[in-house]
C-alpha cells in the first residue's frame, strides 16, 4: 500500500481546492468510479484504489491500495501531481514516502 505526499516545488502552500476535488485530482487517463468527493477524494480504478487528502500545511497525502504493482501506483500519482500543477500554476512534486 504505497503513500505519497503532493507538495508545491518551492514549499508554498496549495490555493484552495474547494470541494469538488475530483475536477483536478481525479486522474484522466484512467476510468474512475468516484467513491468520496467532498474534503477527501476516494476513487477506483480498474487496477487501484486511491484517495486523497489535505493533511499537512502545503502537502496533499495520496494513499494507494490493492495497486497491481508500485509502477501503476506511482503512474496514478504522478499524473495527480500534474493536474494538480497544472490547475493550480504551481509545479508540483511527489514523493513516494512508503511502499
Amino acid at each position: 500500500m504505497p503513500e505519497y505526499t503532493i507538495s508545491t516545488a518551492d514549499g508554498s502552500d496549495w490555493p484552495a481546492l474547494g470541494t469538488n476535488l475530483s475536477a483536478v485530482l481525479l486522474p484522466r487517463s484512467f476510468e474512475c468510479e468516484i467513491l468520496r468527493d467532498s474534503e477527501m477524494l476516494t476513487f477506483r480504478t480498474s487496477t487501484a484504489t486511491v484517495s486523497a487528502s489535505w493533511e499537512l500545511l502545503g502537502t496533499w497525502y495520496v494513499h494507494v491500495e490493492d495497486a497491481v504493482s508500485s509502477e501503476v501506483a506511482d503512474e496514478h500519482v504522478a499524473e495527480m501531481a500534474s493536474q494538480l500543477g497544472q490547475a493550480t500554476g504551481q509545479q508540483a512534486v511527489h514523493y513516494r514516502i512508503t511502499d
